[in-house]
């Protein structure tokens, strides 16, 4: 923002230092800014981390500028068990406020840790193993790796989560209760694990004690009215002992009962048993013999699955060691970016696959870095693409004009390059679409008549007219071109001299021109 009266920008504040002037407009940014701060930093201090994550980021909507705010956020982002997310604050704060930043001295912190950098890299790399594992339906290995993230990282909100919504899928309740207890111990008030706490109660009910139906099971009758015996004064009456009969006459009936079931009932049961035992033997041999059946059927899938878990495990592996080191590479990338290793930063930027970045703060990071050492290094790739070229290291001059397109895409000379090294390499169709590309997109450019010869070559026009080479240079490589094309009939090794030939007449044409331009072409 700019002072309305003499145009000097305000960072930060609202009274112009140059004129006095004070902006109210500005002033109530800052304010509304500052207030968001404030709410975002009491929320923290009660560990409600979600809201603090809200307060702040809304704080940052109003003034970008505000380092307190943003040092704040990655702190809690590192405390939730988001370090490249943290990493992405701090850095977006160094580039706002370069000196008296404490989130310079929280960058250092980590890059002098790199035992730290490395856990946090295989925490990654396991979360993102075990959402492969969710996509392929695999639960068990799935909460395998979960537990081992939470085990590396305790405090990893969105871990938790995961391996809570597992246990919830797999009805195991209790489990699910303890996981996501756990996270709300580190973010109170997190939405999705209050919201899953919910359904876990809705589903498997909490254990509460029933006071009033154990007041009911010990009730106690009071009557008003007793009954008092008040015993007799004048009168004495003599009583049978009649418990003693009672026993002998229970003694006789026991005796009497075990005599008939020993007569009578036993030798059935034991008939019944005897049948029954070697009708028991009959199927039990059966089951064993389909058990043993089923056993092979049994050993012969896990063989076929493990198999299979093998190839999965493999695939997985590779995606997330992929993931990992564009990952990696980000951080060393902006590590030297702060150091001011412009030129080290830009390769490290030009070795990454922009494909592979999908966090929205990683990119933000990427083209900031990207567009501060894009001048520095473009020329330095060209000219070892080129230099590759010219030594006949076609694969190598590929990935050395892929890494100068992905710095900037509007460099005509790695594009024709890019045409050549795929022609003389055999592959005719990425040859093709990048004489296409070169002809469509840069039509003012130097290379623009060696871009339709080349094309004509191919013998691909479909999209772009051909033209004849009215040049006497072109006219040569045209007869030496026809003179190839009559002699067909010869070995492979003339046609690659012809290819040479009309490659050395390019190339030259080619050379001259990108030693004294400045790589666009136009």
């Amino acid at each position: 923002m700019n002072c309305i009266k003499c145009n000097m920008p305000l960072e930060n504040v609202y009274v112009c230092p140059h004129c006095g002037h004070v902006d109210k407009v500005a002033k109530k940014i800052i304010y509304s800014s500052n207030w968001h701060y404030n709410q975002g930093l009491a929320k923290a201090k009660v560990r409600d981390l979600s809201g603090a994550v809200t307060s702040l980021s809304q704080s940052l909507k109003y003034n970008k500028r505000n380092t307190d705010a943003r040092n704040l956020l990655g702190l809690i982002y590192y405390q939730m068990g988001e370090i490249v997310a943290a990493l992405s604050e701090w850095v977006i704060s160094v580039h706002f406020q370069e000196r008296n930043n404490i989130a310079a001295d929280y960058i250092q912190a980590i890059q002098n840790n790199p035992a730290k950098l490395k856990a946090a890299n295989k925490v990654i790399q396991k979360y993102n193993l075990a959402l492969s594992y969710m996509q392929e339906n695999n639960a068990d290995l799935a909460i395998i790796e979960l537990k081992r993230v939470v085990n590396m990282s305790p405090t990893y909100i969105r871990a938790y989560q995961l391996l809570g919504l597992l246990y919830m899928q797999r009805k195991q309740y209790a489990a699910a209760r303890k996981v996501l207890m756990r996270a709300v111990k580190v973010d109170r008030n997190n939405m999705t694990t209050l919201r899953y706490l919910k359904e876990v109660n809705r589903l498997h009910g909490k254990p509460e004690k029933n006071q009033h139906g154990r007041k009911e099971e010990f009730m106690q009758i009071n009557d008003p009215n007793p009954i008092v015996i008040e015993e007799g004064s004048g009168q004495n009456y003599a009583d049978y002992n009649t418990g003693f009969l009672s026993f002998i006459n229970i003694l006789i009936g026991i005796v009497i009962g075990a005599a008939v079931i020993w007569l009578l009932i036993v030798p059935s049961i034991t008939k019944t048993k005897a049948s029954e035992y070697n009708q028991a033997v009959v199927e039990y041999s059966a089951q064993i013999s389909e058990r043993n059946k089923n056993i092979d059927d049994l050993q012969n899938q896990i063989t076929d699955l493990k198999s299979q878990l093998a190839q999965y495990e493999t695939t997985a592996s590779n995606t997330v060691d992929d993931a990992g080191a564009s990952e990696q590479k980000l951080i060393e990338a902006a590590s030297n970016y702060l150091q001011q290793n412009l030129q080290d930063a830009g390769m490290l930027i030009a070795e990454i696959e922009p494909a592979a970045i999908t966090n929205a703060q990683e990119k933000k990071i990427y083209n900031i870095i990207k567009e501060a050492t894009k001048s520095s290094v473009t020329e330095t790739l060209y000219a070892n693409g080129k230099d590759s070229f010219d030594k006949k290291d076609y694969v190598g001059a590929i990935d050395g004009m892929t890494k100068v397109l992905r710095m900037d895409d509007s460099y005509s000379y790695a594009v024709f390059y890019m045409g050549r090294s795929y022609q003389l390499l055999g592959d005719t169709g990425n040859a093709a679409g990048y004489y296409k590309r070169l002809i469509q997109s840069y039509p003012n450019s130097d290379l623009i008549d060696d871009a339709r010869k080349y094309l004509n070559q191919l013998g691909d026009t479909s999209s772009i007219d051909a033209v004849d080479i009215s040049s006497s240079d072109t006219s040569d490589t045209t007869d030496s071109s026809d003179n190839s094309s009559d002699s067909s009939d010869n070995s492979s090794d003339s046609g690659d001299n012809s290819n040479d030939s009309s490659d050395n007449s390019g190339d030259n044409t080619g050379d001259g021109l990108s030693d004294n331009g400045d790589g666009s072409g136009e």
